[in-house]
C-alpha cells in the first residue's frame, strides 16, 4: 500500500532571498550543505534549470546505497524552485516526490517554505524522512552563516 504525505518545514535565514536560492543553484555550494550525515561519501550532479537533472549518490559504509534522482519543473530565481524525485535504497525505488521551495522576504532576511508531497512506495518511517528534510534546512543554515556560524560579511544585494 502506498502511504502518501505532505510535510511543510520552514525556516528563517538571516540573508536576502538571492543568497539562500544561490546555495541551491550553485553545484559546490549544494554539495556541501545537503549530503546528509558525515561517512556517507557523496557525489552530486547539478543541472540547475527548468528541465535540468539532479543527482545525488552516496552511501555509508557497510550501509545501502542511496540515490537520488530529481528533474526541475519550474525555477523563477529567488522566488521558488519546484521539482519532481524520487529516492532509491541498493536500487530500490522507496518514495516518489514534489517538492517547492519559496524564498520569501522577510525583512532583510528569507523565510523558506519547503512544502513536499511524498508517495512512500515501501513502509518506510515518514517521521525519519520529515526530520531529514528539517536537518538539511539546518544544514542550510548553518552553510549561509560561515564559520563557526556566524553570518559571513556580505554586501547587500536586492531580492
Amino acid at each position: 500500500m502506498i502511504n502518501h504525505v505532505t510535510f511543510v518545514a520552514e525556516h528563517v535565514y538571516d540573508t536576502p532571498p538571492v543568497e539562500v536560492f544561490s546555495a541551491w543553484a550553485d553545484p559546490a555550494v549544494k554539495a556541501r550543505w545537503s549530503s546528509g550525515p558525515v561517512g556517507r561519501n557523496p557525489r552530486l550532479d547539478l543541472d540547475f534549470r527548468v528541465g535540468g537533472l539532479e543527482r545525488y549518490h552516496g552511501n555509508q559504509v557497510g550501509g545501502p546505497a542511496h540515490t537520488v534522482q530529481a528533474r526541475y519543473l519550474d525555477i523563477v530565481p529567488s522566488k521558488r524552485i519546484v521539482y519532481s524525485y524520487d529516492v532509491l535504497l541498493d536500487q530500490v525505488r522507496i518514495l516518489v516526490s514534489l517538492a517547492t521551495i519559496e524564498f520569501v522576504r522577510h525583512g532583510s532576511s528569507t523565510r523558506l517554505v519547503h512544502t513536499e508531497q511524498v508517495a512512500f512506495l515501501t513502509a518506510e518511517n515518514t517521521s525519519r524522512f520529515e526530520q531529514h528534510m528539517r536537518n538539511a534546512l539546518k544544514s542550510l543554515d548553518a552553510e549561509l552563516r560561515g564559520p563557526k556560524g556566524r553570518p559571513p560579511n556580505r554586501p547587500t544585494r536586492g531580492n
